[in-house]
């Protein structure tokens, strides 16, 4: 009777689509919110994405159900272009700059995480060039965009107007800056962290600083979409946030590891991608860093790089903290007894940038 009880109440289960678990010790996975679309489509521009490839080789976006596709881009142009008319989910590797001049301009657009904290970025001169500090640039050549608040902002506080009181040379090509530099056409410049080998190995160059050696925190690199695509895939995005949380922990504590996926995501050389991985100021961070974000945005406004309508955008309404807080918090309590101290670090770090 015992026997024929226990074939019933088995069937019963089979039947209802339940499941029943015999090991008491086995953790509940936790996963409820399905994503509401499975293939989400990234900007990726030649510096790689090393989050993503990460959470690529390491399963991590199949065991939350997504994809990422790339879009490759040459220019930031072509990623708004592509998020404007549809072709383009999400960027993460545009800065917060240009996001936040897009923001001014009319699009839609809410930053929900982050990639970079602060990059390799290179400030440099020839190798005969003295250097007392950013004031240096005052009324000199500069090589690079005047919306890069992470100089220009320092400098209003300041006192100067580096708008006016510097001369800028910004061609579309980043090589062009290092080039006009070689040749005198531009006492100083900035390039992106991609190019941090490029600096480093020309005899005719000295870096004299970094950007987040002026502006600790600046805010390199965060996450956007479309607002209505976030509202509408707030799963999706969790997911993909989750995914990333478990990259950065990985990237932490499997340098080596990083520096060879990442290589071969962008198929550079590994002493290329060493100039920047190896460098202390490369910071990853998936967090949106509110507090940075709100930094930039009051600094572009004060130096005009911000559109007239700005004054009448609330930036905060731009900003999702809430969902990376929910990934947050569920990778914490899925994964977080295996690396206590690195989701203690993320939590506080959620706490100190975005309260």
């Amino acid at each position: 009777m015992k026997k024929l009880i226990l074939l019933m109440i088995t069937v019963m289960l089979i039947l209802s689509g339940c499941s029943y678990d015999i090991d008491p010790d086995k953790k509940d996975d936790g996963k409820k919110d399905i994503p509401e679309t499975t293939v989400v489509r990234m900007a990726l521009n030649d510096a790689g994405h090393i989050f993503n490839s990460i959470a690529e080789s390491q399963g991590y976006l199949e065991e939350e159900g997504i994809k990422v596709e790339y879009v490759r881009v040459s220019t930031d142009a072509e990623v708004f272009e592509g998020i404007r008319n549809g072709t383009i989910d999400i960027a993460s590797n545009s800065g917060t700059n240009l996001p936040l001049q897009e923001i001014s301009s009319g699009l839609d657009l809410t930053i929900f995480g982050g990639y970079l904290l602060s990059g390799c970025m290179p400030i440099f001169a020839r190798v005969e060039t003295p250097w007392n500090g950013i004031e240096d640039l005052i009324g000199k050549t500069m090589a690079c965009e005047p919306n890069m608040y992470a100089i220009t902002g320092p400098l209003l506080d300041m006192g100067f107007d580096p708008l006016t009181q510097i001369n800028w040379y910004d061609p579309e090509d980043q090589l062009d800056r290092i080039e006009a530099v070689r040749n005198g056409e531009a006492d100083f410049a900035l390039v992106g962290t991609a190019l941090n080998y490029e600096v480093i190995n020309d005899p005719q160059l000295k870096i004299l600083t970094y950007a987040d050696d002026v502006l600790p925190a600046y805010s390199c690199c965060r996450a956007e979409a479309l607002t209505s695509w976030v509202n509408a895939n707030p799963n999706t995005v969790k997911a993909l946030l989750r995914a990333w949380i478990r990259a950065w922990e990985y990237y932490d504590t499997h340098h080596e590891e990083t520096v060879k996926a990442t290589a071969r995501q962008i198929n550079l050389d590994e002493i290329v991608v060493r100039s920047y991985l190896d460098n202390p100021r490369f910071d990853l961070n998936a967090d949106p860093m509110r507090k940075s974000v709100k930094r930039a945005w009051d600094y572009m406004e004060r130096l005009g790089l911000l559109d007239e309508e700005a004054k009448q955008i609330r930036i905060d309404d731009h900003i999702n903290i809430d969902l990376y807080k929910a990934a947050l918090d569920e990778c914490q309590e899925r994964y977080g007894n295996d690396n206590s101290k690195f989701y203690e670090k993320l939590q506080a770090q959620y706490a100190r940038n975005n309260q």
